[in-house]
């Protein structure tokens, strides 16, 4: 048989909920006082007892349920309350007994419910004087069970309360934060940002094909207006400055553009009018150097151009007749030796398309320093309802990688021909998205272009 708890000495008695324990600060160090000059004596009830034990093991709760279970082991072999804090005031703490609980009297109360056993056992409890005891609990409902069956409570101050412990989440967040920072300092801190510069929504644009009428009416133009060759000299003679190889080069440019070029007029305004443009910009923004620093441009819906392109819509222009030393003037003596690379700070086109990935590198991309490239997205059959465009940088001495998207929405437009361009002139009618012979300061400037997407040279 249980054996009544005397607590006539003490002048507040008090029968604690769990998170007196278990979620305040240290119970030595809590300003007692503010419940008096004392004596104090807090009293832990079966319930409180078992959900303390409950957290033995638990990772944030473990050392302070065994240290506070340890405390109380001298109760257990006295049965006189033990020592909490000497004060003042004077703290003690101990265990207290219930009698059998009549749980039918208390219909309000759910014996399953944790919150509801501590005020049953309360109301229960086996000491020499009740009308002593009071509840200690932040909790509103255990409070509130107690004052309706007659019991004091009185609630937990905020400021005894611990500061939040961090959510999971919140701590893996500030881990990775933690390591975030240590990588900052051991390696570069690079920035990418991928933007439009045509404005947005992007039109992807549908031209119908010319018809036979006004297919003729270009093609009779374009072979008016075609270089011809004199061949003779004002003797009568075969001109020494006759080009022997221009009727061949004529009449291969007369095949290709009746046959290929001018049935295909309506792609090529579809591919000029598919031109958008996109600016990359990385930067290093911390104190060390990138090494080997890579930057590769990526779509899986569209292709990409190192520089604008340009469509001979309209077939490439008619040959000429060239004089003798003609095929020097188009030498390009600046190719002949191997590009230099000997620059460590300087970007280099390593993969220039068109093609769904362009890649720049850098041997030394020093701190604080940024690099910009512009480039072309052509819209092609692929791209639907939205253009995606990622910019990917890595670096020798950069663990992982930095990356940043544009997703660019599109909308459909649909044209005729004569819409588009006019026939009779061969001028263009509907306005680009982007001009790329707009301030081109040569021909190197522009990547030309058939109808069909083969690469030419210009003249």
């Amino acid at each position: 048989m249980s054996v009544v708890l005397n607590i006539s000495a003490y002048a507040r008695v008090l029968i604690i909920d769990t998170q007196v324990v278990l979620e305040t600060k240290p119970l030595d160090q809590l300003p007692w006082a503010e419940f008096g000059q004392g004596p104090i004596l807090l009293l832990v009830c079966r319930q409180a007892q078992s959900e303390i034990d409950a957290k033995k093991n638990d990772g944030r709760l473990g050392s302070r349920a065994r240290s506070f279970n340890k405390m109380l082991d001298s109760f257990l072999e006295t049965r006189l309350p033990a020592e909490l804090s000497a004060g003042p005031p004077r703290v003690d703490v101990a265990l207290v007994a219930n009698a059998r609980i009549d749980w039918d009297a208390l219909d309000d109360l759910d014996r399953h419910d944790g919150d509801d056993r501590i005020v049953a056992q309360a109301l229960h409890a086996l000491v020499s004087d009740r009308a002593q005891l009071e509840l200690l609990s932040h909790d509103m409902r255990p409070r509130d069970g107690a004052i309706t069956h007659g019991l004091r409570a009185t609630k937990l101050p905020e400021h005894w309360l611990r500061a939040p412990e961090p959510s999971p989440d919140e701590r893996e967040r500030a881990r990775l934060e933690r390591e975030l920072g240590m990588l900052r300092t051991e390696q570069p801190l690079i920035e990418v940002r991928v933007e439009a510069i045509t404005p947005l929504p992007w039109r992807k644009l549908v031209v119908e094909p010319a018809s036979d009428e006004q297919t003729e009416t270009i093609q009779s133009a374009i072979l008016r207006a075609a270089p011809r060759q004199d061949g003779e000299d004002a003797f009568g003679l075969s001109s020494l400055s006759r080009d022997y190889s221009f009727d061949e080069r004529k009449r291969k440019w007369r095949d290709r553009l009746i046959a290929k070029d001018l049935p295909a007029m309506h792609l090529g305004l579809q591919r000029l009018h598919a031109q958008q443009r996109v600016r990359i910009t990385i930067e290093n923004a911390g104190p060390i150097t990138a090494e080997g620093l890579s930057l590769e441009v990526r779509s899986g819906n569209t292709t990409l151009h190192s520089k604008p392109y340009y469509v001979f819509v309209f077939g490439k222009p008619a040959p000429y007749p060239r004089a003798f030393h003609d095929p020097l003037r188009h030498m390009d003596f600046g190719r002949l030796g191997p590009a230099s690379r000997h620059e460590p700070f300087t970007f280099y086109i390593e993969e220039e398309g068109p093609g769904p990935v362009l890649i720049w590198s850098c041997s030394s991309f020093r701190q604080e320093k940024s690099f910009e490239v512009e480039l072309s997205v052509e819209l092609g059959t692929g791209t639907s309802g939205k253009a995606q465009v990622e910019a990917v940088v890595t670096a020798r001495n950069m663990k992982g990688d930095v990356r940043a998207q544009l997703i660019a929405p599109i909308v459909d437009a649909k044209m005729r021909f004569d819409e588009v361009v006019d026939p009779a002139t061969r001028h263009l009618i509907a306005d680009l998205a982007f001009d790329p012979l707009d301030g081109i300061q040569s021909d190197d400037d522009v990547r030309w272009t058939r109808s069909d997407g083969s690469l030419v040279r210009k003249d």
